[in-house]
């Protein structure tokens, strides 16, 4: 009984985490020229590979209408956490934009954690 309200405070705080960690993301993406449509496709490539537990490796994803792409692969594991890193090009660029983002299970969903 201990232990369960332990993974409960556990989930709480990972819930409430989440928010202010994926906060500096978005400003880093803002600064870093892609549009929101680029950054909803990102994680729509990130969502791809959670769904499949990291068995896929790596998800492309391309925007027409930005010229923008990129790649999210699994860069390793932490217990049962992935650490997932992305890798996105603007139009016309050959610097990456990169950011890392780890990924722990929750009851059946996958929870953003710092």
């Amino acid at each position: 009984m201990r232990f369960s309200r332990f993974l409960t405070a556990a989930a709480v705080a990972a819930l409430v985490a989440a928010p202010a960690a994926a906060n500096p993301l978005s400003r880093i993406l803002a600064k870093s020229g892609l549009t929101p449509q680029d950054t909803n496709l990102m994680r729509r490539a990130e969502q791809a590979l959670l769904a499949e537990g990291g068995s896929g490796q790596r998800a492309r994803w391309s925007n027409p209408n930005s010229g923008a792409q990129g790649e999210v692969r699994v860069a390793g594991k932490e217990g049962d956490c992935l650490l997932l890193q992305h890798q996105a090009y603007l139009k016309d660029s050959q610097d990456a934009k990169q950011v890392r983002r780890k990924f722990c299970p929750s009851g059946g969903d996958w929870l953003l954690s710092q």
